[in-house]
């Protein structure tokens, strides 16, 4: 059983050891593992068990960024997160959170009942 098992989340981003781990289900989709991927994040596997983290060779504050910009897009991509606290809320994750928000489609408005003219 995995931590986002545990959590019952789609995916969970947590930071132990100086790493930026991101945990799926048990039973992850290719697809969100692919996506994962495909954001930069580094995917390993152990017996049954796959993970990803943010790559070792970047620095605190990269690692950050990457995890900030990754986790919008996947909540945008309609799965469900799980965080530590603090992990999230730097400059990276704002601006994606701007970008995503500029490029949503305004509400429509809803439609003025029509009233009955009064005639006399």
């Amino acid at each position: 059983m995995s931590l986002a098992d545990e959590y019952d989340v789609d995916v969970t981003f947590y930071h132990r050891d100086g790493t930026i781990y991101v945990d799926t289900r048990a039973n992850a989709s290719e697809r969100l593992l692919a996506l994962l991927d495909d954001l930069g994040l580094d995917r390993h596997s152990s017996l049954d068990d796959v993970w990803h983290q943010v790559p070792d060779e970047m620095d605190e504050i990269a690692m950050k960024a990457m995890a900030d910009r990754a986790a919008p897009l996947l909540a945008h991509a309609g799965y469900r997160l799980g965080t530590d606290t603090g992990l999230f809320g730097g400059t990276a994750y704002r601006a994606e959170l701007a970008a995503q928000s500029a490029h949503r489609q305004p509400p429509t408005p809803a439609p003025h009942p029509v009233r009955p003219r009064r005639t006399r």
